[in-house]
């Protein structure tokens, strides 16, 4: 049967309401909604928006990834309208800021009775009791905001300057500098750390809840497009043991979500794993820990998470600046797009992943990124055509179809950067290499657009021509893939 939201709302698929956070009756709590993009999880078992897959590596979102904290203190003027009865103000108040990791992170007191632990901890200095244990919920949202969800809590949650407590159980969305208040004095006030220009002189020394912020400020960098290259607090880390390279190798591609001891244990040694696997990764773990900035890689319920984010890792700044280049060419923008095409392939210093090249959950992801960087490549060749540059590129794209003799664009391509060389013969003579080949070996014709390239190249046609850029330095959009609609 399908598990039902406590609160009466429709919950197509395990894990947190979609709507207000609560988990399904019966149903460990767990992330409710998409690792990779937010969206809200729907029964499939890949998401309807980026195609993520659970189970599969993480991958980089197409939006830019926001990175927000909340900073939490004790609020005098909130306690005195409040007043509450028996409750004394704090002697001493002090503020924490905590960085929002993952798509939920849960408010409230801990419990060690009741096994509550929620990710913004109201114990300790800041010990309000008029907080629930189980308080409300932080919701991370499809375009990288937040929402917040009270769950139904005894004194309710504010978001000032409205004066009635939010509808429990209803996201609420919130805004850069917005302040949630909660219990007898607690201010809770969410921020984007990009546009924080000051830090308050309050802010106690990092602790367990700001050890994410604190890990990014000693700049963990970790590359894996290449032999694995860690650095940290401006040194390289030396990471010798294989295994434990790949066990970071692992953690890095799930940067900010937790990967299971079981996924862990079968990245590394499939169906083969040794009696005493569970001891030896703890080992690797261990040997991390000691390794890495403190605080780097936390345990969970569910296994283990290396906390901080996304930009950390090389794989997903490449992917980003691979969807900002090809958008940028989209727009017609081929100098701007090139040059951050050529800082996404500068990132690559050879074989992806080396360390888990044997790994039965890495092939998917080393064949991934490695589609990725060929249409990276491609998309360079494309923004270099449209600047006009069809001398510089003709060496290069000779060389990439060699490389890759089955990817049509390359050799439409090159097929253009001949003709508009005036080669128009050698222009000819790549289509006739090309169709030999798929012939030959696969019984099978170019497609429909590389014959009409083909066709345009003998008429010399108009629509071949280089368009230079105009005045403002961009491109019109008729002149794709070089001057025609080509693969």
């Amino acid at each position: 049967m399908t598990p039902t939201c406590p609160n009466g709302h429709e919950s197509p698929g395990p894990g947190p309401c979609r709507t207000c956070g609560a988990s399904p009756a019966g149903v460990a709590e767990g992330p409710g909604r998409c690792p990779n993009c937010g969206s809200p999880r729907g029964s499939a078992g890949a998401c309807a928006e980026c195609g993520y897959r659970d189970g599969a590596p993480d991958a980089v979102a197409l939006w830019e990834e926001q990175h927000w904290e909340i900073i939490a203190r004790p609020d005098r003027q909130y306690y005195d309208t409040v007043d509450p009865e028996g409750m004394v103000f704090p002697e001493d108040p002090q503020t924490r800021r905590m960085p929002l990791i993952g798509d939920l992170v849960r408010i409230g007191r801990r419990s060690a009775r009741r096994s509550i632990t929620p990710e913004i901890d109201l114990s300790g200095s800041l010990e309000d009791v008029g907080v629930s244990h189980r308080h409300a919920v932080l919701m991370r949202q499809p375009n990288g905001s937040w929402a917040l969800v009270d769950q139904g809590s005894t004194n309710g949650t504010f978001l000032k300057p409205d004066d009635d407590p939010v509808p429990a159980n209803h996201r609420v969305p919130l805004h850069d500098g917005d302040r949630v208040y909660l219990g007898a004095w607690t201010m809770l006030t969410i921020q984007r750390v990009d546009s924080a220009n000051t830090r308050s002189s309050e802010v106690e020394a990092p602790s367990k809840d700001t050890r994410g912020v604190a890990r990014s400020r000693m700049g963990l960098e970790i590359c894996l497009l290449g032999p694995l290259r860690v650095t940290g607090a401006g040194a390289e880390v030396n990471v010798s043991a294989p295994k434990t390279r790949g066990v970071l190798s692992v953690l890095a591609l799930r940067v900010g979500s937790a990967v299971s001891s079981g996924d862990l244990e079968w990245a590394l040694w499939g169906d083969r794993a040794p009696p005493t696997a569970d001891k030896a990764l703890q080992g690797y773990i261990a040997t991390l820990r000691r390794l890495l900035p403190a605080g780097a890689i936390e345990t969970t319920h569910q296994g283990y998470r290396l906390l901080g984010p996304k930009e950390a890792v090389d794989t997903f700044r490449f992917e980003r600046r691979c969807a900002r280049g090809r958008e940028l060419l989209d727009q017609g923008h081929p100098g701007s797009a090139v040059a951050e095409l050529t800082r996404a392939l500068d990132l690559w210093r050879g074989e992806p992943l080396p360390d888990l090249v044997d790994s039965p959950v890495a092939a998917a992801e080393i064949t991934r990124l490695t589609e990725r960087k060929a249409g990276a490549e491609e998309d360079l060749f494309e923004g270099r055509l449209r600047l006009g540059d069809h001398q510089g590129v003709v060496p290069e794209l000779v060389a990439a179809v060699e490389a890759e003799p089955l990817r049509e664009r390359r050799w439409a391509q090159l097929m253009v950067a001949l003709h508009r060389c005036g080669r128009q013969i050698e222009a000819l003579r790549a289509y006739q290499r090309l169709r030999t080949i798929f012939g030959e070996e696969y019984g099978v014709e170019p497609s429909a657009e590389l014959m009409a390239l083909e066709q345009a190249i003998v008429g010399d046609r108009a629509e071949l021509r280089w368009v230079p850029p105009d005045e403002a330095g961009v491109v019109p959009k008729t002149s794709v893939a070089g001057g025609l609609p080509v693969p």
